[in-house]
């Protein structure tokens, strides 16, 4: 026999495809909605079905929607994971899902899916796929819509691919729901965050003195799409200027290492590396500073047993002069050398010492001689 079904059940029928939430009886796709309702290019929203109200984006509540990654979403690295959490709070409900999914900046509708999410042993959250195009979804389960306090976090990761940098776009929806068990009175959420994948992943990077000069060492787990390297320089810690570059390894997977080497200054001086690849994205490594040990500070420490004056940074002493605190010159010392003094046959009491460094910096110490 041949059925006829009306346009009213054909409309039930379709609501029962979209995200509806956790209610106290039987509902429909508490566990998660089907693939395909993230609002990014190609996919519907959960309005479809969930229509009482236009979708959200705008507003204190929406404002409520976070995602964030440990260090930042700014600096992602090519062919890692990344520990991410999306959180929702709202004043009214206790009943949240959601779905999410990472594209390209650039996505359009035919776009795949950049990196894969994975749950670990989280009862939260899940993910589901598509075809045509490839996409790999992250969304609620049954445990994780329940929000008894009025706010909910769920937490995944993200693997970024091998061979992908640049930006990424996060397409979020998220259902308030009033728990209702039905469709009706739900508030539907859209938002997108952006993350930025790397192409270099930084090791370390750390200066030291070579032979009368700065050397800069630093090296990278990997580098994709990468061209070169600038190498920047600061007094202050806060202004750079270019002082050279070093070509970059391209695509490479394994480690590498790189050195340059710069004139040494008589004041502290900041160094980075800003790394550029071929399309013109930057990245930077941290900031790291170098001062000279003949700008280093001396201490002064008296060693009563010997009776001696012991000097710290030594190397950086270039002359000391020994004064009575009524300013009469006992002792002159050009040309120092070692890092002890003689005290031997000087009264016991205060001495003023003027320790003059090699850069022709002094400093006027005291010390009591006991």
């Amino acid at each position: 026999m041949k059925k006829n079904f009306t346009t009213s059940f054909v409309k039930k029928l379709f609501a029962i495809s979209c995200m509806l939430l956790v209610g106290e009886s039987v509902f429909t796709y508490s566990s998660g909605p089907p693939s395909g309702y993230s609002n990014a290019p190609g996919d519907a929203n959960c309005t479809s079905c969930h229509s009482d109200y236009s979708a959200v984006t705008s507003g204190t509540t929406w404002g409520n929607i976070t995602l964030t990654r440990a260090g930042g979403l700014s600096n992602a690295a090519a062919n890692s994971a990344n520990a991410m959490t999306l959180s929702f709070s709202s004043s009214t409900s206790t009943l949240f899902g959601f779905q999410l999914i990472a594209l390209p900046s650039s996505a359009t509708s035919s776009s795949a899916s950049v990196g894969t999410f994975s749950v670990g042993s989280s009862s939260d959250v899940q993910t589901t796929s598509s075809t045509s195009p490839n996409r790999i979804y992250l969304e609620h389960t049954s445990a994780g819509s329940a929000a008894s306090s009025g706010s909910k976090s769920w937490n995944f990761n993200w693997q970024t691919p091998t061979g992908f940098t640049g930006g990424t776009t996060f397409y979020v929806v998220v259902n308030e729901a009033d728990g209702n068990t039905s469709s009706t009175g739900d508030y539907i959420y859209l938002k997108t965050f952006t993350a930025t994948v790397l192409p270099v992943t930084w090791l370390d990077f750390s200066a030291k003195e070579i032979d009368g000069e700065v050397q800069l060492n630093w090296s990278t787990a990997q580098e994709i799409n990468n061209q070169k390297f600038e190498i920047e320089q600061s007094f202050d810690g806060e202004h750079f200027l270019n002082i050279g570059e070093i070509e970059g390894k391209g695509n490479k997977e394994t480690k590498s290492f790189y050195v340059f080497r710069t004139a040494l200054n008589s004041v502290k001086t900041f160094y980075r590396i800003k790394q550029i690849d071929f399309d013109g994205k930057e990245s930077y490594s941290t900031i790291v500073s170098y001062l000279h040990n003949n700008m280093l500070e001396p201490n002064l420490f008296v060693d009563a047993v010997n009776k001696k004056l012991l000097f710290s940074e030594p190397q950086s002493i270039e002359r000391v002069r020994v004064f009575s605190v009524g300013g009469s010159l006992i002792q002159d010392n050009p040309n120092w050398k070692g890092n002890s003094l003689s005290m031997d046959g000087m009264n016991t009491g205060l001495y003023l010492i003027e320790v003059t460094g090699n850069s022709g910096k002094q400093w006027m110490k005291k010390v009591l001689y006991q």
